[in-house]
């Protein structure tokens, strides 16, 4: 492999190794264990417990809350297995709950829970449900199984979602340890719904009278303590790699770059061929987006699926996975079907596969043993995804990993001092639990009347009335926000919620994402197949009008998106590329002084963390196949593509937060705010190790003023990508990160890799010098506000000729009129969209669903007795 690298024109810039270390072992006479445990363990661990194993028990014992942080491989699961054991043997009706965040994982701790219980000699059942399993066999298994196996995604849409059913709330009455795996995946919006789903089983046990203990496990993560408080609300005893004594097998470390000429979906496709047909590796390789997972296999696999898709047998089966089971390089990532992730997951278990291309999917604890080779394309920006990458790698023997440098600024950074890489941040628990949408998914299921509360209280005759109280400790506003549902008063920004949510919250809401997943699919005569799911994020990038979307190697054609249904249609293509065409992203700052969390000057610097609306639009895509490339624009003209798009753009509108730097030598001429507002985005992320994907970085100008700013003055903004926020872009706003991260984005300006002129870099340095000064509240005043309502008989809209945002459409609406409209029975507006290519398009939109625009929208009155707008 070596010798391919230095004949194909790759440098080797630096080698090292983690060396083997061998194991401690210690004896457990003293934990005075069950009969049963100790068979277990003489059986599993022959040479006696690792000291954290032993640490973890002893604390278990006690009735301690415990978290083990200890390496990959380390043998965590031993502490898992062995606490079940003694909760069942020292109480015969206890029921245990292991939850894992996945459900290849989840699959994959079947078999190990059966065969510890097996082990131990223990005459008890294990099951595992999840959506392959029927709902009469699941609540079979509730019934009869002592150990069940689930992940908080089924236990959020099935287990929660049946508690008027007396198997269901009988089982939650005795569950009484509750194992949970992985909770360091347990960040962003799924780790905020997660939070918010512990809760509402811990307060539905609590009106059951009983409680569980809890055992869980992690990766590395900086705060520990702090990240089990956010998730559960409880306190926890945690066992950190201060009491690892586990062994570690020997793993060569390769820094290599690739060929000046060639781009990645050049030189990264040959080279896993050559190592698929030359060597014996066994390889996982991890990129940072599903779009390279897919078209890196798509490259690989490319001769072998010509020859299949010539085959008439496939082509009358296009519409099934057949083509999976004869590549020996298949990709892996989120939002397959289920039938296709099970299917890459049990060829990649059995050693079937040479190779598989993933996303950090594959970064979870799940035990590949035949894995001998790691890619890494691109470097980590944390030490707990470094480690938790390459700890998939010689579980069972020595290993090797190959770190490539992608040109990316943080590679660049690494490489020139390749050892830094045992220095970078340990990643932090991302959540933010007072995201109003995260709140109202869970008070729907939760505290709607004829919820999971109300039916619990009624199994227990218990007397229910409008006000909700609860003694679990539930995130800011959360109380509040369950009470104003259960009266029917529910704020007018998450109406549009409600009214999808149906009386069903619990199935319309996924854990995954604060919205309605996408939907793809693809049509063949009178058959029809799923193609997987995506966010409106990742739509944006892989799904839009036009574009080539893959899936599992395969290349379709996106024929039309459904943003209402949210559906997607796409038909089979050839192995074409497609790059959406952005257009500069709006940023809409909300600066009234109820929506600004911080606000500091640092001399003339101006930092707002504040509330965002956010614009994205695309307005048509480049096309590549080989050295065949073409652009394509908005409306589609399905005379020249074949396709129809009658808007001039595809665009997503959300809001958000983010934190805006203001500084007057942003107006400077020839200053290139984007560039700055770049190496900021990339800094910040060497500084707060977040998800690239959960944060992003803009430029725009102020479209209204107050004291301190100026309508038209030039910002920049790192701001939060889910909808609602995480608020993980905050902590820009801190005076410590924010000096650093400008600190850091200087040094990258200097990279050869980097241009940036000189205007740009002195508007960067006076910034940063800016940042320096000692910081000082900044006393904004208040825009003030257009229109009030005064009189009940007049109701506030939007001016005629001003814009505002049609929430359901996506889409900025041009106000014309304004009239009552019987349909709706109620005020409607009639305009027009500002994407719509057809001028004579009239849109009539209830005014409900049509909101301001920060620091855009104007607004008049319109009174209901005469029909006339004042103001």
């Amino acid at each position: 492999m070596y010798k391919y690298l230095k004949e194909n024109g790759w440098t080797i810039r630096h080698t090292t190794t983690i060396p083997e270390q061998k194991g401690e072992y210690f004896n457990f006479d003293d934990l005075a264990l069950t009969e049963e445990s100790t068979r277990y363990i003489n059986k599993i661990a022959t040479k006696g417990l690792y000291k954290h194993q032993k640490e973890a028990l002893k604390d278990v014992l006690e009735s301690n809350n415990i978290c083990l942080t200890t390496k990959t491989n380390s043998g965590k699961s031993l502490v898992f297995y062995v606490s079940a054991i003694e909760k069942l043997k020292r109480d015969k009706n206890a029921k245990i709950l292991a939850i894992y965040p996945l459900r290849a994982l989840s699959q994959e701790q079947e078999k190990h829970w059966n065969e510890a219980v097996s082990e131990a000699d223990l005459d008890v059942k294990v099951a595992r449900i999840d959506g392959q399993v029927s709902t009469d066999v699941r609540m079979n298994l509730i019934k009869h199984a002592q150990i069940l196996i689930m992940t908080p995604d089924i236990i959020h849409a099935w287990l929660l979602n049946k508690t008027d059913n007396k198997s269901i709330v009988k089982f939650i009455s005795q569950i009484k340890l509750i194992i949970v795996d992985e909770i360091h995946n347990y960040t962003g919006v799924f780790g905020s719904n997660s939070a918010f789903l512990f809760r509402r089983l811990e307060h539905l046990m609590k009106l059951l009278g009983t409680s569980a203990q809890y055992i869980t496990a992690s990766a590395t993560i900086k705060a520990p303590d702090e990240h089990l408080n956010n998730l559960f609300g409880l306190n926890f005893k945690i066992i950190d790699s201060d009491y690892d004594t586990s062994p570690i097998h020997k793993r060569k470390i390769t820094f290599i770059e690739p060929p000046e000429t060639q781009d990645v979906f050049s030189y990264i496709p040959d080279l896993l061929k050559y190592i698929a047909q030359n060597t014996d590796h066994k390889f996982l390789t991890f990129v940072d987006s599903r779009k390279q997972t897919e078209y890196i296999t798509s490259i690989v696999t490319r001769k072998r699926r010509k020859e299949l898709e010539e085959s008439a047998e496939i082509e009358k089966n296009i519409l099934t996975n057949e083509h999976l089971k004869t590549l020996n390089i298949l990709p892996f990532r989120s939002g397959y079907e289920l039938e296709d992730r099970e299917y890459i997951q049990e060829r990649l278990n059995t050693g079937d596969l040479k190779g598989v291309v993933s996303t950090s999917a594959l970064e979870l604890g799940i035990n590949i043993p035949h894995l001998t080779l790691g890619i890494l394309l691109g470097v980590p920006h944390s030490m707990t995804s470094f480690y938790q990458r390459i700890g998939r790698i010689g579980r069972t023997q020595e290993g090797e990993i190959l770190i490539i440098n992608t040109g990316d600024l943080h590679s660049e950074i690494v490489f020139n001092n390749p050892e830094s890489i045992f220095q970078l941040p340990l990643s932090e628990g991302a959540m933010y639990l007072e995201n109003p949408r995260i709140q109202y998914i869970h008070a729907l299921c939760l505290a709607r009347n004829g919820g999971e509360h109300d039916n619990i209280c009624s199994y227990m005759h218990i007397h229910t009335n409008s006000e909700f109280k609860s003694p679990i400790n539930w995130p800011k506003n959360f109380i509040s926000l369950c009470n104003s549902e259960r009266i029917g008063v529910v704020p007018s920004e998450l109406q549009n919620m409600k009214g999808i949510a149906g009386n069903n919250p619990n199935l319309t809401f996924p854990l995954r994402d604060v919205d309605v997943q996408f939907r793809v699919k693809s049509r063949r005569g009178p058959y029809e197949m799923y193609l997987g799911s995506l966010s409106y994020n990742q739509l944006m990038r892989e799904a839009y009008p036009g574009a080539i979307y893959y899936y599992a190697t395969r290349a379709f054609r996106v024929i039309n998106v459904n943003t209402l249904s949210r559906t997607v249609n796409v038909s089979r293509e050839k192995k074409y590329t497609t790059k959406p065409t952005a257009l500069p992203i709006l940023v809409f700052p909300d600066l009234n002084l109820e929506n600004i969390k911080t606000k500091q000057k640092y001399g003339d610097l101006v930092c707002l963390d504040c509330n965002l609306q956010i614009g994205e639009r695309i307005a048509g895509y480049k096309e590549q196949r080989g050295s065949k490339k073409r652009n394509v624009n908005y409306p589609l003209d399905p005379k020249k593509v074949g396709l129809s798009f009658h808007n001039t753009s595809f665009a997503r509108y959300y809001f958000t937060s983010g934190v805006i730097l203001f500084h007057p030598a942003l107006n400077n001429a020839n200053v290139k705010c984007n560039t700055i507002a770049n190496l900021l985005y990339e800094a910040f992320l060497m500084t707060v190790p977040f998800e690239s994907g959960d944060i992003h970085f803009a430029c725009d100008k102020f479209k209204m003023e107050n004291n301190y700013i100026h309508k038209g003055d030039r910002f920049i903004t790192i701001f939060d990508q889910t909808y609602g926020s995480l608020r993980l872009s905050s902590r820009f706003a801190n005076t410590e990160v924010l000096r650093k991260a400008l600190q850091i984005a200087l040094t990258l300006a200097k990279n050869k890799s980097i241009s940036i002129d000189r205007n740009t870099y002195s508007a960067m340095k006076k910034i940063y010098e800016a940042s320096l000064a000692e910081p000082s509240k900044l006393n904004l005043t208040m825009p003030e506000r257009d229109i009030e309502e005064k009189e009940s008989e007049f109701i506030k809209i939007i001016a005629i000729g001003s814009k505002g945002l049609a929430t359901k459409h996506n889409a900025v609406l041009k106000v014309e009129g304004v009239f009552f409209n019987p349909e709706y029975n109620g005020l409607t507006y009639r305009g027009k969209f500002d994407n719509d290519s057809d001028e004579s398009l009239i849109r009539i939109i209830p005014i409900a669903d049509v909101i301001e625009i920060p620091g855009t929208t104007k607004f008049s009155r319109y009174n209901m007795k005469t029909g006339v707008i004042d103001g």
